[in-house]
């Protein structure tokens, strides 16, 4: 059949000339390096049909693999849709853990091995609560929730990099025993999880060949989103396709998941194993306005480890990107929301840090304006570090509240041991005997208790003072007091994750007069965000993480605090400083992710203080506008200004323009300033 044709005429595709020749080539290994927005999905399932109807390949004969569940059912409900009719016979489309789980349970058969039951399976979040038991059992204190998801993740990083648990740079304490307890828990108690799935499938491939070919070798083997398999699931994948041929879809400039293993670098270097290895590009940009996939382009383009490619569109050039410069986190939040009200559909709100979204919803909510949002932020909600406001709270309001006082005693700078608590506890006696107690409180008790010791005494006094100034505070006053003259601020730096904590809930304190109207602001925004999780509508906005965001596209999009130490983050600036990139380069992939999921318009936001602190303006927003290229006004350009409104440029010099304005005359700007602020535009 003519096949190029009948995607024309019949299916209304019209390759270009890049994805035509991915779909027709015949080399053994290709790599295809498919830019934001280049028709990739498109492509693929053309390259299988058209191995199916023009090269004689059976339909069976082929595996495609992804990297989500959704991208494997989008995959195949998009070539069921254009090719069903032509093709009814099953082509395999799978994640790589389905078709490992699948290929244990072909060696079940073959009684090489029972598999073991999944930890899922058997408990609701069960891995999360092995982990929150064994890492008690270890270390005597349980981690907050955040704290293990992101054990789980570096469990499953170790794993899917190959490595041993000591190699591993872990912010937890003793993490290569929990790691060990882990392994051996699952051992004795028959479980598997997820990431044991594809170990366990290596180590069979490994050992005997032989029972690939039993299985039934795929001459061809298909991957999608290559950039963000894990050195684990490129081993796997060099075995199924050793004997046959190899199809790589990927995009090193989309490779944003390296805490969970991802490996670019292995497609980057794709020739040190497959020397005669083909590389293909599309960088033919469909999505993007001219100026967002020219300046995408270049910001891109300081990376080192990746393969170069020059992706360019057809589309018209657009509007610049605008960057907005604001005072603080709350004017921030009125510039997202007034852009949002101008063209709620098909707009997005991005974010580096997940708590960012939750003030975003908060005004959302308010304004009554519907939204879209991924995350439930259950775990905020119960994280130890709300649960500890409001013991302050309860032990401020009532010093005998011993239940309150236990959970933030050793959190004040205070010294206090448990074997402290526990004389404190002994002198109330039991629950049924507190009324004796009414005049005695906790922090009395203790002073006598530590009476000889002064320096526990002076905390102790302090601690008391603290408690009685929340009582006359209101709750935005009374965090302050918290974090500072209680002194849990410190304990909260010991994670970054903590303070974020901390500070959102004191966004959500600010401008309430009693307790209880914080409380009801807290469960007005859960509500909300019960209320709009997970349910998407035309007029939605979405919140999402820049991570959310991949392969998802929007009109328009907005990008918020992009703060340096936030977004690039902290870690990768203190790497890159000692020139290590990788960390570094992965946050630039980011910010690449998330402006090209835009169709039409980009918007840059960043606050210049939190919590009254000065903060510097992200260095990815000059990168990404490249300032010496804006400078660049032409005498008789019309320009737009916010409050000026529509002028003329009459000359430049030195990064200042004097601009003709048709109601405010003559005006002399710098810019730079203009420009980067958002206050200047051209046409």
């Amino acid at each position: 059949m003519d096949f190029f044709n009948y995607l024309k005429k019949d299916l209304h595709i019209n390759l270009n000339e890049q994805q035509a020749e991915a779909v027709v080539a015949s080399d053994r290994r290709i790599l295809l390096e498919a830019c934001p927005g280049s028709g990739k999905t498109t492509t693929l399932v053309a390259r299988i049909a058209y191995q199916i109807l023009c090269r004689d390949v059976g339909a069976s004969s082929m595996l495609t693999l992804t990297f989500s569940r959704a991208s494997a059912r989008d995959m195949e409900r998009r070539f069921a849709a254009l090719f069903g009719s032509l093709i009814p016979q099953a082509v395999h489309f799978s994640t790589i853990h389905s078709f490992c789980y699948r290929f244990l349970f072909f060696c079940q058969k073959k009684r090489l091995l029972t598999v073991p039951e999944l930890i899922e399976k058997q408990y609701y979040s069960g891995k999360s609560k092995i982990l929150r038991r064994l890492f008690f059992e270890i270390n005597q204190e349980y981690p907050a929730e955040d704290q293990t998801e992101q054990l789980s993740n570096e469990i499953s990083y170790v794993k899917n990099k190959l490595v041993e648990p000591e190699q591993l740079k872990s912010d937890f304490e003793n993490f290569p025993i929990i790691f060990r307890r882990y392994e051996a828990y699952k051992q004795e108690k028959r479980l598997i999880d997820f990431d044991d799935m594809l170990s366990m499938t290596y180590e069979l491939l490994r050992k005997n060949k032989q029972l690939y070919r039993e299985y039934g070798i795929f001459p061809q083997v298909l991957v999608d989103e290559a950039q963000d398999t894990s050195l684990l699931q490129h081993r796997i994948i060099e075995d199924l396709s050793r004997e046959g041929r190899l199809f790589m879809v990927g995009d090193t400039d989309q490779s944003i998941y390296g805490f969970r293993g991802a490996e670019p670098d292995y497609i980057v270097n794709i020739r040190d194993l497959y020397p005669d290895a083909k590389i293909l590009r599309l960088e033919t940009n469909y999505r993007s306005t001219g100026k967002i996939v020219q300046l995408s382009n270049q910001f891109i383009g300081q990376n080192v480890s990746r393969h170069q490619k020059n992706m360019s569109t057809g589309n018209e050039a657009g509007e610049m990107p605008a960057v907005f410069i604001l005072k603080d986190i709350e004017e921030q939040l009125e510039k997202v929301i007034q852009l949002v009200e101008a063209d709620p559909w098909k707009t997005v709100v991005l974010y580096r840090n997940n708590l960012s979204g939750l003030p975003v919803a908060w005004e959302l909510i308010q304004k009554g304006l519907p939204f879209y949002i991924r995350e439930d932020y259950s775990s905020f909600f119960r994280h130890f570090v709300v649960a500890d406001v409001f013991a302050f709270f309860s032990f401020a309001a009532n010093p005998c509240d011993l239940e309150s006082f236990s959970k933030i005693y050793y959190k004040m700078g205070a010294a206090l041991s448990k074997n402290d608590l526990r004389k404190a506890e002994e002198s109330l006696g039991s629950s049924s005997d507190l009324k004796k107690h009414q005049q005695t409180d906790i922090l009395t008790l203790l002073l006598r208790l530590n009476h000889h010791r002064k320096h526990i005494a002076s905390h102790l006094v302090r601690i008391r003072k603290g408690m009685n100034k929340i009582l006359r505070s209101n709750p935005w006053q009374a965090l302050e007091v918290m974090e500072e003259e209680l002194q849990y601020g410190e304990y909260l730096k010991r994670n970054t994750g903590y303070v974020h904590v901390f500070h959102t809930l004191k966004h959500f304190a600010r401008n309430t007069k009693t307790l209880e109207e914080f409380k009801t602001r807290l469960r007005t925004l859960k509500n909300g965000i019960d209320h709009y999780y997970n349910k998407a509508a035309a007029d939605a906005v979405h919140l999402l993480t820049l991570h959310g965001s991949k392969g998802l596209e929007f009109d328009n999009v907005i990008v918020v605090d992009l703060i340096e130490g936030w977004f690039p983050d902290e870690t990768s600036l203190d790497d890159l400083k000692a020139g290590i990139r990788k960390a570094y380069e992965e946050e630039v992939r980011l910010f690449y992710v998330g402006v090209t999921r835009a169709k039409k318009k980009v918007f840059l936001l960043s606050p210049q203080k939190v919590e009254g602190r000065k903060v510097a303006q992200s260095r990815f927003i000059r990168q990404f506008i490249q300032p010496e290229q804006l400078e660049e006004l032409g005498e008789g350009q019309i320009v737009h200004h916010t409050k000026f409104g529509e002028g003329v440029v009459k000359h430049c010099e030195d990064g200042v323009a004097e601009i003709l304005f048709k109601r405010y005359g003559y005006r002399k700007l710098s810019i730079r300033v203009c420009l980067e602020s958002g206050l200047l535009k051209t046409d």
